[in-house]
């Protein structure tokens, strides 16, 4: 106790702050300074906007070279890998990758431009009878109600017309000075400079695209050099703080702005399809309406919406409702599969973090800054917090944020769920816990309660189902079915051939095939269960088949190859089918018609061989405990799965080391840099 009073007595207290003079007139000019930027803004920003669109081509080059720059790596470390010369596999990387930016923008445009065109044609063709019509209700509406402020009209004569908003539309200009002849001559002005506009963005981005196409080819020397200006300019640490900083950068803008692309297109075909099945006026018009709109983080689907609505209500109002409740089904759709798949957690913030990034950046920015304000605005949130966490570590005081909430909290930490925090989530929750409510036995519950616990039953029942046949992993209901309990007792069948599937699928209608599917989902479901995966039944077969016009069989076929070939390397068995085979005859073969017979009888071969090593190599009947005792504890399935963003963002295998024997290429490298001649 007294070296422990001796220790507390000789460590120096801390030196309390005293304000002086000096530091109340520097707070006072950094306040006057503050004041004289702000209110000078516009003086400040025309130079910088000046040079920003003297400087926009380069701008675009660097922009398309930075997105261009994902699908070339995907191309480098994925596809062309197997390529020695790296000059050879980036001038191949660089030419896929603008065919398929090509190839994807005029897709886009040949799938939407026409229909877009002919939706706007109709809309100018029958606009005056939209607005006719819309009028035409509300003076029923007014009649009806007979507004004492309102006089009644004489037989004949209508409350609202078109000639009478046209006059007092009239008036109304007259009123503020504008003339018909002004507005006409206003209105060739805009029409003159927005066509200039078009040819001078026109110039700008085809001299952008030169300078990406340099800029993807000298990356890895524009890269060294900034690298070189680092170390001149920073220390050792400061270098690696700003690089880390870069690189956080990088994660942030581009994973979100590529997956947030992404992720739109898919909420615009998914709203395609559905508006087309249900019959919404003009669907294409209205899909890329919502699919532009819900770039905008948080603000997009509403800012798509609304307008969407107002169209659909001029023509149809009775599609009204029909149209909210499609939008709120797609949006369950983004947010709980689409986005997490595409995006993940690219950001990192909270509901709140994105609402205030877009909404400061977007009174700042515009449109742009909404576009950019979430990862901009996650970008500097993270590097306050690291600051933060680094003054708090160097004062050994602790740098969770749970540590400071006050003792009299309301909410405290443990009251937070950090993981499962979504509504939906919390739905399914409340409809789980059905099973686990305690009702003591005898005692009577009143019938709102009994009735919410009979809803709750029926939505568990109807996730489960849904649960069983859409789940990409195993689940216990897998075992209950009659083809799995077959093939756990008497083996996993050999027997289908493409012959026996032509022979039997006439006269069953098709259902051969079918069951067939189903055999081998559950046959490869047992057989590669190490994998931790799960291949799709014929429900969801037929569903998807229909929905994406038939390409979704040769993903489930192409799924399936995949495990088998984990299979067999794990087990060093030979396995005579690949994704290659497969596509090329099935798919380049089709116009010979026999194509296809080839690649499902290699598919059936190569099934019928892995499935005869695995009877081979067991005795029946097998147990659930056995064939679960089975998987191991590192399962593939139990690694986080990484959204396609992350993917192609940080491939997994780097390039392989490969020495380049041709003695006529040793220009193309220098000691210091590398260089593409």
């Amino acid at each position: 106790m007294a070296e422990n009073n001796n220790q507390q007595q000789s460590s120096p207290s801390p030196k309390k702050f005293k304000w002086s003079v000096w530091h109340v007139i520097a707070i006072a000019l950094i306040g006057i300074f503050l004041v004289l930027t702000l209110s000078n803004m516009d003086a400040i920003l025309s130079p910088i906007g000046k040079l920003a669109s003297l400087l926009t081509p380069i701008t675009i080059g660097l922009v398309l070279a930075y997105f261009l720059n994902f699908f070339v790596r995907f191309f480098e470390y994925k596809l062309f890998r197997g390529i020695k010369k790296r000059t050879l596999n980036r001038a191949r990387s660089m030419l896929c990758s603008y065919l398929l930016f090509f190839a994807l923008i005029a897709g886009l445009f040949f799938l939407i431009i026409p229909s877009l065109i002919s939706s706007i044609s109709q809309i100018s063709a029958n606009g005056t009878k939209y607005i006719e019509d819309l009028l035409n209700s509300i003076n029923e509406l007014l009649s009806e109600w007979d507004l004492p402020f309102l006089e009644r009209p004489e037989d004949g004569i209508t409350y609202l017309t078109l000639e009478k908003l046209s006059t007092w539309l009239l008036e109304f200009l007259s009123s503020t000075g504008s003339s018909l002849q002004a507005i006409i001559e206003k209105s060739f002005d805009v029409a003159f400079g927005t066509a200039r506009d078009a040819l001078l963005a026109l110039a700008d981005i085809a001299v952008g695209f030169f300078i990406s196409i340099y800029i993807l080819l000298s990356k890895e020397r524009l890269n060294a050099g900034c690298r070189r200006v680092f170390r001149a300019l920073f220390s050792k640490k400061n270098e690696d703080r700003v690089l880390s900083y870069f690189s956080r950068a990088h994660s942030k803008f581009g994973g979100f702005i590529i997956g947030k692309l992404a992720d739109s297109t898919a909420v615009m075909l998914v709203c395609m399809l559905l508006f087309s099945i249900f019959k919404i006026p003009y669907p294409i018009l209205i899909a890329v309406i919502i699919g532009i709109t819900d770039i905008i983080p948080f603000f997009g689907p509403f800012l798509g919406a609304i307008p969407s609505a107002l169209l659909i209500f001029l023509i149809d109002p009775w599609m009204v409702p029909l149209f909210v409740i499609l939008i709120l089904i797609v949006q369950q759709i983004d947010g709980n599969f689409l986005a997490p798949l595409i995006l993940g957690d690219r950001t990192g913030l909270s509901s709140l973090g994105v609402i205030v990034g877009v909404t400061l950046m977007g009174g700042i920015f515009g449109i742009t800054g909404m576009l950019i304000g979430v990862p901009l605005f996650a970008l500097i949130v993270s590097i306050l917090d690291d600051f933060v966490a680094s003054r708090l570590r160097a004062k050994g005081e602790p740098i969770s944020l749970y540590k400071y909430y006050p003792a009299d909290a309301f909410i405290r930490p443990q009251d937070e769920n950090t993981e499962e925090s979504t509504l939906l989530q919390r739905f399914s929750r409340w409809v789980s816990s059905v099973e686990t409510e305690h009702i003591e036995p005898g005692k009577r519950i009143g019938f709102w309660r009994g009735f919410g616990r009979a809803v709750r039953k029926i939505l568990l029942a109807i996730g489960r189902f849904f649960h069983h046949l859409f789940s990409i992993k195993p689940v216990p209901e897998d075992q209950k079915s009659g083809i799995y309990i077959s093939i756990s007792t008497h083996g996993v069948p050999t027997k289908h051939s493409v012959l026996r599937t032509i022979l039997l699928a006439i006269p069953t209608l098709l259902l051969y095939p079918l069951y067939v599917v189903a055999v081998i989902s559950q046959s490869i479901n047992i057989i590669c269960r190490e994998d931790g995966k799960r291949t799709w039944g014929v429900f969801p077969f037929l569903v998807f088949s229909v929905i994406t016009l038939g390409i979704f069989p040769i993903i489930w076929h192409c799924s399936v190859i995949n495990r088998m070939k984990a299979h067999c390397a794990r087990h060093n068995i030979e396995c005579h089918i690949s994704k290659t085979y497969y596509l090329c005859w099935g798919l380049l073969g089709l116009p010979l018609l026999i194509g296809p017979l080839l690649a499902c009888a290699h598919f059936l071969r190569a099934f019928r061989e892995i499935a005869q090593h695995f009877n081979d190599t067991h005795t029946f009947p097998l147990s659930a405990e056995v064939l679960n005792s089975e998987i191991p504890e590192s399962a593939e399935g139990t690694r986080p799965r990484k959204s396609i963003i992350e993917q192609i963002i940080a491939p997994e295998d780097p390039l392989p080391e490969t020495v380049d024997d041709d003695d006529d290429d040793d220009d193309d490298y220098d000691e210091n840099n590398f260089v593409i001649n």
